[in-house]
């Protein structure tokens, strides 16, 4: 993979990735207009934390090793 130099880089930019759309989707579900809009935020942040969990734990199971 010419992106990552390993798999743990991998992981670990999945999971800064996953954070940066939960927070955002966060974000949209604070200034959302309905109580709908909101609860589709919510969930989609939700997701996108969960993945990220998923993915730190991954990174740390990867440490150190190479392609």
């Amino acid at each position: 993979m010419a992106h990552y130099k390993n798999q743990s880089d991998m992981f670990k930019k999945r999971a800064e990735q996953n954070k940066k759309n939960g927070d955002m989707n966060y974000a949209k579900s604070k200034n959302a207009k309905s109580k709908e809009e909101e609860k589709k935020y919510m969930a989609q942040d939700q997701h996108y934390y969960k993945i990220q969990k998923e993915n730190e734990e991954k990174e740390k199971e990867h440490r150190g090793k190479n392609w």
